[in-house]
């Protein structure tokens, strides 16, 4: 066999390669960009402050008779209150006779009484303060309607002559120091109605917490009142509408 039959066999004939010329990019047809229209900004309105509608302080409602004559101190709690203290209160102002009315210089020395006389459990709720006979009470001695009255607090230095002094210094007719008393006056007939003595031996900020949540309430709830006071020591109402 010869050594030429053992070499490849030489490559085809190709023809010679074409290529189309390159279009130029700026034969391409673009569509012309719109303009936008001018961009107008409208004010932000003013809204109302975010509240829960579950705060207790700011959407609780008046309560009715029924439900403060019958309000446990447990359920008053559980409920939930604003302001919660024991308090020397009294109903009504000092009863003054005849000799004391025509001749106070001889006859009309103060009246007073021990704190520990007087002393009540006192809770303001809403629209009304609930005064108890001690933290375990079933239901309350009387409620006061805070749209009914007045409140202000007295000059030890010039009380009111129908108050009584609450605790008063050994051989004087003034209240101890510590001793902070508020006149809650008849709207109508401007006669002392209740009188509220804090003692603030362990807090002296408890007459301005009192005044502050009373000026606060009063002006919230307006006339929304309840129309009950309970009395004694049982659970009748005495009903006082308003005329």
């Amino acid at each position: 066999m010869s050594a030429m039959e053992h070499l490849a066999a030489p490559a085809p004939e190709v023809e010679v390669a074409e290529a189309d010329r390159a279009i130029p990019s700026a034969s391409f047809e673009v569509a012309p960009v719109t303009p936008c229209e001018d961009a107008s900004v409208q004010s932000v309105r003013s809204v109302e402050p975010a509240m829960t509608v579950d705060d207790p302080k700011k959407l609780a409602p008046p309560m009715s008779k029924e439900e403060a004559s019958h309000l446990s101190v447990k359920a008053l709690r559980r409920s939930g209150i604003e302001f919660e203290s024991k308090a020397a209160v009294i109903q009504g102002g000092v009863k003054k006779d005849i000799f004391r009315k025509c001749l106070p210089l001889f006859f009309d020395e103060r009246d007073f009484v021990s704190y520990g006389e007087v002393v009540r459990y006192m809770f303001i709720k809403n629209n009304c303060i609930l005064v108890y006979t001690d933290d375990t009470s079933p239901f309350p001695l009387y409620a006061i309607q805070i749209s009914d009255v007045t409140v202000e607090q007295e000059d030890p230095r010039k009380p009111d002559k129908y108050s009584f002094t609450v605790s008063p210094q050994p051989n004087t007719n003034k209240p101890a120091e510590n001793m902070l008393t508020f006149i809650l006056r008849d709207k109508v007939k401007r006669k002392i109605a209740y009188q509220v003595t804090f003692d603030t031996t362990n807090d002296k900020s408890l007459g301005k917490m009192f005044m502050d949540l009373f000026q606060r309430n009063a002006k919230k709830y307006g006339d929304e009142v309840i129309t009950a006071s309970v009395v004694g020591s049982n659970s009748k109402i005495a009903k006082n509408p308003k005329p």
